[in-house]
């Protein structure tokens, strides 16, 4: 150290003898070296935290793909769920997340996992929000609902997709909000479509949030696995430091004897010597 010198007789006082500097302990961290590879094997957390992730894929593609198939008009009602209910199929924000956690895991990148952690929080979010909304709308006046969304929230070309869909005319009755077409006219067979709107709109809020609400339990194993294993995908967490007694402090650090003394650089050296 450069303030040790072995010449600075008086700057320790006359109590006090100088300090040799062959007397000084120097303790070398151990630098491994770098041409020899290590096998690396993976933590368990992160085996878990990979399986977690996995189950968080599985149900997030398998919103994507209903998603898809809605969009894409590949079953029956997909129209009359596009038209009056858009909402429920907002949770592809799922998948987006599994494939940051897929690349945090693979390149042990722990700042891309907390972004990860923090979009699974949105995710729960969103699942119960659906799930919720679905419920609520279900069992609470739900014909007083879709009668105020058809008479004042649907417009025109709504009103004729669903008509077309469900093959009816109207929504009570012809008269009753009406889009002409070649099928629904004045003295048009077709019935009203009051009742398979409900019908249908019915059993797609059921599925619907016995569905989020069955992913809910799932979502929050995916989501505490996330939060207690993402420091764990390496070995590195909480080691590389030295220990406590090694660390090097300018406020205290000591200087060793041989006879087994020692002595405070900072408060009997240092300061000696400035004065």
């Amino acid at each position: 150290m450069p303030w040790m010198k072995s010449e600075s007789n008086t700057s320790l006082g006359g109590a006090r003898q100088s300090v040799d500097t062959a007397s000084l302990h120097v303790v070398k961290r151990f630098a491994p070296d770098p041409n020899i590879k290590k096998k690396q094997r993976w933590t368990p957390h992160k085996w878990w935290l990979l399986i977690a992730n996995t189950v968080l894929f599985c149900y997030g593609l398998g919103v994507l793909v209903l998603a898809l198939l809605t969009f894409f008009k590949f079953y029956l009602r997909a129209d009359v769920l596009i038209v009056g209910e858009r909402m429920l199929l907002n949770c592809v924000i799922c998948l987006f997340t599994s494939l940051l956690g897929y690349a945090g895991i693979m390149l042990n990148n722990r700042a891309v996992l907390t972004f990860y952690n923090l979009l699974l929080w949105v995710s729960f979010g969103m699942i119960a929000a659906v799930g919720y909304t679905s419920y609520r709308k279900n069992k609470w006046n739900i014909e007083g609902k879709l009668s105020y969304q058809w008479h004042y929230s649907l417009d025109a070309d709504d009103r004729a997709r669903i008509q077309t869909n469900l093959h009816c005319c109207g929504y009570k009755m012809f008269s009753d909000f009406h889009e002409r077409s070649n099928k629904c006219f004045p003295r048009t067979l077709l019935p009203g479509c009051k009742f398979k709107y409900q019908t249908f709109t019915k059993e797609a809020l059921t599925t619907c949030y016995i569905v989020a609400f069955s992913m809910v339990p799932v979502h929050l194993f995916v989501l505490f696995s996330g939060l207690m294993c993402s420091n764990h995908i390496n070995r590195k967490f909480g080691k590389g430091l030295p220990p406590k007694i090694y660390r090097l402090d300018y406020q205290g650090i000591v200087a060793g004897t041989p006879t087994g003394s020692s002595l405070n650089v900072h408060t009997e050296g240092l300061q000696q010597r400035r004065s």
